[in-house]
């Protein structure tokens, strides 16, 4: 990731770099010319305004893949910011949105909130679960400090599942937009064997799933089970 005042720093949720590649970055940001960043600047301008008046103009439907609410929503004002013991931090709510995958669930990052972020790490991932059985399993994994941060942000958030709940419909409903306006899926040539995952997205094993489904399919542009 490439700061404006060039300096870099590792994204999210990355593989660390190597020793090859960190000095590959290192090389190319101290070497990286003035007319190059005042071009960066500018499409990062260009890319932004465009990206705020049409967002599905750049998101892209990928099974299995959670993205930024704020990506699908750059307009939106409603943060997650709260604070846990006179600290202040923020999270970052990420979403599958594909319509076809019911996996009633959210991606959380949570980072310290720091007027300086353009080195920012992130502090714990969790993943929060509607389903109060699995929410309560993933809560009993949690260190002292994360699951006093977690109880920080419900604390400032006192409706959270609710704002969860609704940013997950809203995800969701862009996905069915990508799904209608995007490319077709294509037809499964290879035969799907029964412990394979089901190609219709449900995280289900295929044999459970749409193997002796004719019409009712999920999988809505060609499942081998038809």
């Amino acid at each position: 990731m490439l700061n404006f005042d060039k300096t870099q720093g590792q994204l999210p949720n990355q593989k660390k770099y190597t020793k090859i590649q960190s000095e590959i970055i290192k090389g190319f940001v101290k070497n990286l010319p003035k007319e190059l960043l005042v071009l960066f600047k500018q499409r990062y301008a260009e890319a932004k305004a465009f990206g705020e008046k049409d967002p599905k103009s750049y998101l892209v439907l990928e099974p299995g893949r959670y993205v930024n609410y704020m990506e699908c929503f750059p307009r939106n004002a409603e943060n997650l910011n709260f604070s846990c013991e006179e600290a202040k931090y923020f999270a970052e709510d990420s979403y599958e949105l594909d319509p076809r995958i019911d996996n009633r669930d959210v991606n959380l990052v949570f980072y310290p909130f720091e007027l300086d972020d353009k080195n920012l790490k992130p502090i714990f991932t969790y993943t929060y679960y509607f389903d109060e059985n699995k929410r309560a399993e993933a809560d009993s994994k949690l260190g002292p400090k994360e699951s006093n941060m977690l109880l920080g942000l419900n604390r400032t958030i006192p409706d959270l599942f609710e704002t969860f709940k609704k940013r997950y419909k809203q995800s969701k409903s862009v996905g069915e937009d990508l799904l209608k306006s995007g490319p077709k899926i294509p037809m499964f040539e290879d035969k799907v064997k029964p412990n394979d995952p089901c190609p219709c997205g449900s995280g289900k094993k295929y044999k459970k799933c749409c193997a002796f489904k004719t019409h009712d399919c999920t999988y809505q542009y060609g499942c081998p089970g038809s």
